[in-house]
């Protein structure tokens, strides 16, 4: 059975939103860390750290979002009725660009959001062992 390009792209989408809903949750357990580490010490170079990270991670959550809501237009655009398009030339120039566009949207904000995990572990690891 061939594989159709809208198949193809709805498929690339579906994992993409997995990723992303996983990456949400992951957010929200960062955030409830940080908090905790403000709960524990009220220092004010502590609160400010705290606060430099929330902020990235806002920052990633909001790119998430936005990128969330590109898939669910995209994924609106490959369907007809409710059905996704079975013939390729339904597929224009367009919607190929404006899938390339989300991929390496996705592939930039997830480089960006392991960054910023990673410097918060780091903060949090040496922040909790004091």
């Amino acid at each position: 059975m061939t594989t159709t390009i809208a198949k193809y792209y709805t498929e690339e989408m579906t994992d993409w939103d997995k990723t992303i809903i996983y990456y949400f949750e992951e957010i929200k357990e960062f955030e409830q860390k940080l908090a905790d580490v403000i709960r524990r010490n009220s220092i004010l170079d502590i609160a400010a750290k705290v606060a430099q990270h929330q902020s990235h991670l806002n920052y990633a959550f909001t790119k998430f979002s936005q990128l969330h809501d590109a898939i669910n237009r995209q994924g609106a655009a490959l369907r007809t009725d409710g059905y996704l398009v079975d013939n390729e030339e339904l597929i224009n120039s367009d919607t190929e660009k404006y899938q390339k566009q989300l991929r390496h949207s996705m592939q930039q904000v997830e480089k960006e959001y392991i960054d910023i995990k990673f410097n918060c572990y780091n903060f949090l690891s040496s922040t909790l062992k004091k």
